[in-house]
């Protein structure tokens, strides 16, 4: 894999994506009128390591705010992508992989001090793509969480929740 990759190194692409996710958090544990979703950002770079014309692997770095409407419900992340892409063409992609989310904020409840949630967070993504102009390009994502973010050690009897969001994102390739 080092000597594919390094073969290919002259052909990496680098670039910026910005967005708007429509997040919730998926539990049984939360009440019904707390379930509203929230719309957030979505922000960060990439990097496109071609495997050859049809597949390449594409890491990413972003911050991304999701959780629920209620300010209670609301994490913010560091998040580390890892997409494996199809071209099915010049314009159009699919692409799946895991990601990897640390939480960067969250409301914080000032008369107890306590966290609602778990400092990491494990998802699976899905998309599809569209090539724009040789340049820009748009991404259509769903991120379905795989771990529990919900941090149960002050909630008798536990709970649990994971992240759900869609993500529609503009980008720019160098």
């Amino acid at each position: 894999m080092f000597v594919i990759l390094k073969s290919q190194a002259q052909e990496i692409t680098y670039g910026v994506r910005l967005g708007a996710n429509l997040s919730s958090i998926s539990s049984d544990d939360i009440p019904e009128n707390l379930k509203d979703s929230r719309f957030g950002i979505v922000a960060g770079f990439l990097a496109e390591v071609p495997i050859n014309q049809k597949w390449s692997i594409q890491p990413e770095f972003q911050y991304s705010s999701l959780g629920n409407d209620d300010e209670s419900l609301r994490v913010d992340y560091l998040q580390l992508p890892i997409m494996l892409k199809y071209n099915f063409s010049k314009l159009f992609n699919v692409h799946v992989g895991p990601q990897v989310g640390l939480k960067i904020w969250e409301w914080e409840d000032n008369s107890t001090g306590e966290t609602n949630f778990n400092t990491f967070n494990l998802s699976a993504v899905a998309g599809i793509g569209v090539r724009l102009t040789e340049n820009f390009f748009a991404d259509l994502r769903y991120g379905f969480g795989v771990s529990n973010i919900i941090d149960d050690e002050n909630i008798p009897g536990g709970a649990k929740g994971s992240n759900r969001n869609i993500q529609l994102s503009f980008g720019y390739k160098l």
